[in-house]
């Protein structure tokens, strides 16, 4: 009896010591699935990965300890890569961007020609951008905690790095996010498979290609029920290149039912960018577009998922992440 009450006074210090940490965390527990681990973010809880959620906010970086890999893989084209690591106070993130133009990224500018021959090749939006995030916990314990981070996006056809700077607030059940970030775009209007297509746009801007750096800005909120979890979020982005604005919403939904994490999300965007239909491109500012995914842990180490419309290709996509 003795033994159980000590071991019992040991096992609630940890836990107090721990503060936010979860059960499965202090305790190292083996049937604790990798999900809830992936589901341990201040803010954009319900977005299907903690790579994903790092892009929208640096304040959203995992803490949790070890280091993690993301790769998401759809047929015909390269896998992306993102990593994660953490000290349990801190984390940090090395994204991929070829979450751009897909359903859980920003719009950047695309040529109409080149937009319409990789949908109809279901191509994803091609991006050599590498984001770095940093984040950490000012402020931590059981009902309330508050992060910041910082983000440093390169962009190699440039050779520029942009900062960016986000900031996370959990109290309770509730939590809201806010980043703003640098970023840019190379055009060139000459590489077009019909040259003569980007005439228009060479003598409007006098050379073969444009260059523009932009503004990013997002905000998230959100509510987290036992296992469900409801964000909104809202992602805009003004471009010289076009007259106007372009306003991204984000609705999502996530569920974990014992081993499973089951996402749906709405996607309304308000921009200058053209519609993709069987017949071509439609003029049409507003877009909507849903999307779903399934993931399976099988430990704390290892899950697979299926994602349909992961890159508003109307696509199957697989992914697998993996925690050591």
């Amino acid at each position: 009896m003795r033994l159980i009450l000590t071991t019992s006074l040991f096992v609630f210090m940890a836990v107090a010591q721990a503060s936010t940490s979860d059960v499965c965390e202090v305790l190292n527990l083996t049937n604790c699935s990798g999900i809830h681990k992936m589901s341990r973010r201040s803010s954009a809880q319900s977005v299907p990965s903690t790579a994903t959620a790092a892009q929208f906010n640096p304040a959203n970086v995992s803490h949790d300890r070890g280091f993690g890999v993301e790769t998401m893989y759809q047929p015909g084209n390269s896998p992306s890569f993102s990593f994660v690591t953490g000290t349990g106070k801190t984390g940090a993130a090395l994204v991929s961007s070829k979450i751009e133009n897909g359903f859980f990224g920003n719009r950047v500018i695309e040529l109409e020609e080149d937009y319409f021959d990789r949908r109809e090749d279901d191509q994803q939006f091609q991006s050599e951008k590498q984001s770095l995030a940093l984040g950490g916990a000012l402020w931590k314990n059981k009902s309330f905690s508050f992060d910041l981070g910082v983000l440093l996006k390169y962009n190699p056809d440039i050779k520029r790095v942009n900062p960016g700077a986000g900031t996370s607030i959990r109290w309770g059940i509730f939590n809201f996010g806010a980043s703003y970030y640098q970023d840019d775009v190379k055009l060139k209007f000459r590489d077009l498979i019909n040259p003569n297509s980007g005439l228009t746009y060479a003598l409007e801007f006098g050379d073969d290609e444009y260059e523009e750096r932009f503004n990013v800005q997002n905000y998230f909120a959100g509510v987290k029920i036992m296992n469900l979890f409801l964000d909104a979020g809202v992602i805009k982005t003004r471009h010289k290149f076009y007259q106007d604005e372009t306003s991204i919403r984000i609705y999502s939904a996530a569920f974990i039912w014992r081993n499973f994490l089951l996402n749906l999300a709405a996607r309304q965007e308000e921009s200058p960018s053209w519609r993709y239909t069987d017949d071509g491109l439609v003029d049409e500012r507003k877009k909507n577009e849903t999307y779903g995914g399934v993931q399976y842990s099988f430990n704390q180490h290892l899950i697979m998922g299926v994602h349909y419309n992961y890159y508003l290709l109307r696509e199957l996509a697989g992914s697998l992440t993996l925690f050591l």
